[in-house]
Order: C-alpha cells, then structure tokens, then sequence
C-alpha cells in the first residue's frame, strides 16, 4: 500500500479524542499491518503523549507535531491541522477521521485516480440531504453561494488527496475558507468552507466508493463490506450505545484507564460480531426522515424523558386505538 494513512488529533488528558483514535488505528492494523499511519498532532498534544497516553506511539509510523496559530482554541486547532495536513505530510495521503472504525484492507486506495476524492455526505445527492435547507442557508450565509453547482455535499471524514501542486493551493484555498467561516462568521465547521473551496476550484472533487465512509447513520447500503465506518458523523438523538459500543463513551474511558486496548476491549475489537448489539432495528428512510426532524426530535425526547405530554399523548392515543377496535367488532357484528 503506497498511500500514507492521516490521523488529526487535538487533544488532552480529560477528552477521549486520542482514545477514539487509538481505537480506529488499532483496528486498522488487523487489516493493514504494512501501512504508513502519521498522527498528526499540535505541539500541546505531543506533549501529552506520555505515561499511558504514550502506547499509541506504538501503532503509528509516525508522529508529527506542527505549530498552531496563536490563540486557537481546540476546535480551532483541530480544524487547523485538518484543513493543513496536506501541506505538512509529503505523498498520496487518505485522511481518517478518529470517529471510525476499520473494517478490512484499505489497499484499494491506491487505484483511486482522482487527485482528490470524498464520500457524499448521508451517501446522497446534494438535493435529497436531509439537512439539505440548513447547509444551503449556511453555504449562503457564509460565503454568500445561492446556486448549488454541485451533485454532492462531500463528507470530509474521509479524504483521499494526490501530492500534486494543485493539491497544495487546493487545501490552501480550503483553510483560508475555514478561517473566514471560523472567524467572521462564527462557523468553526469544516464542511460548508470545503464545499466553498471546491466551488473555487471549479468542484474537483470526484466522488470516493461509499464503502471508504460508510455513514452508518444515514444508510446500511455500503454497510456489507464497509471498510471505514464512521460513527459520529450524526448527532441524532437515537445513535446511543444500544446500537454500538462506539456510542459508549465508557467504552473509550476504559481504554484511557488501562493506558491502552484491555483485553475484554481487544476482545470487541478483534470480533466485529460485536462492534453492534443483537437489538439492533432497521427504519426505512421515511421513518427516518421523521425521527431526524424538529417534530419527531421532540417526541423522541419526550418518550425518553416520559414527560406529561407524552403520556398525556399516550392515553389519549390509547383511546382512539380502543374506539377504532370497538367499532371494527360492531360492523362485524352488524354483517
């Protein structure tokens, strides 16, 4: 496998960024035991990779630290070595988000011909995002972009990038997006300036196989042989650790604990049987959509909490459910 693996981490010693990381490198060693993984870190980061947040040394090539401007808080750190790792690491590049796990061998990436590539966001076309009002109000807002010239919104969980010249001013371009948006704007999120500099350079972007990103929250269609799945890309109210381990930040605490991956967590780790519980329930996208909304939001909330509305709501819909049954029985009896 030619292309370097990149992993961004900001991180300190209360979060579990670098945990989250530890776990995504460590599962892409049982498949990729040869690749050339570079953790890319700030300078306050790379002083924290010591005593037991040090093992993670172990499961990476390399790790590089960079300066940071001055003033940046973690977030802003954190996008800043994202929208830059082009332009501190030499070569064909694939870089990972920490939120994931890796599920088989990532040496197709070599094939990829494109100079840059991503997965659609919610593996859908710009038109059918289920967010799809919001980003266009933010893509306005922002940097002023009314008409969408593109058939997707790209997922930057997962980028594949040549080391080319064109490539350099292209994540220029994309970092002095984010700097607008972060700074101007009051929008530290990475994506809207992404699409802003593709937009500039004329949408470059070629599309990435979904099985590279595959958004478990959005769609089970690259699921089945899925080589990077990707967790927290969705904030929805029902992604809880009833599906996933991965949902479980206790999960990670336990790796943070031991100072590296415990038995009963390399246990998990080395069984993808048990990356998701048995109850796991399937919705189809219209049931979907509803749950993702303010409305059914709200009622989700609401069932979890058993507020007074819902159980107010609860027996009144009880009722009709006993009137609708008793006048079934009564045009039965009447035939």
């Amino acid at each position: 496998m030619r292309t370097k693996i990149v992993y961004c981490i900001v991180s300190n010693d209360k979060d579990i960024y670098l945990e989250q990381a530890w776990v995504s490198i460590y599962t892409l060693r049982l498949y990729n035991p040869d690749a050339e993984v570079v953790l890319l870190v700030d300078k306050g980061t790379e002083a924290t990779l010591t005593g037991k947040r040090a093992g993670i040394r172990e499961l990476v090539t390399e790790v590089v630290a960079v300066d940071t401007p001055d003033g940046y808080n973690a977030m802003q750190r954190s996008r800043y070595l994202k929208t830059n790792f082009r332009q501190f690491i030499a070569g064909d590049l694939l870089f990972i988000d920490s939120d994931t796990v890796i599920g088989g061998s990532l040496a197709a990436i070599d094939d990829i011909e494109a100079e840059i590539a991503c997965v659609p966001d919610e593996h859908r076309r710009f038109g059918e995002l289920l967010e799809n009002d919001t980003i266009k109000q933010r893509l306005s807002s922002i940097f002023g972009i009314t008409e969408i010239g593109s058939e997707f919104y790209f997922n930057s969980g997962v980028i594949y990038v040549k080391d080319t010249p064109r490539m350099h001013a292209f994540f220029a371009d994309w970092y002095e997006k984010w700097k607008f948006s972060a700074f101007e704007r009051n929008s530290s999120i990475d994506q809207p300036a992404l699409y802003a500099a593709d937009e500039k350079n004329g949408f470059i972007i070629k599309e990435l196989p979904g099985e590279f990103n595959c958004q478990i929250a959005y769609s089970l269609k690259y699921f089945y042989g899925g080589l990077i799945l990707h967790f927290f890309n969705a904030t929805f109210p029902m992604m809880s650790s009833e599906i996933s381990v991965f949902y479980d930040d206790s999960f990670y605490r336990r790796l943070k604990d031991y100072g590296g991956v415990a038995n009963d967590v390399k246990d998990v780790l080395d069984d993808n049987a048990r990356w998701f519980n048995v109850q796991t329930s399937i919705v189809d996208s219209s049931h979907n959509d509803f749950l993702c909304n303010y409305v059914g939001a709200y009622i989700y909330k609401s069932y979890m909490k058993q507020s007074f509305l819902y159980k107010l709501n609860e027996r009144l819909c009880s009722y009709k459910f006993m009137i609708g049954n008793f006048r079934r029985l009564l045009s039965i009896g009447v035939r």
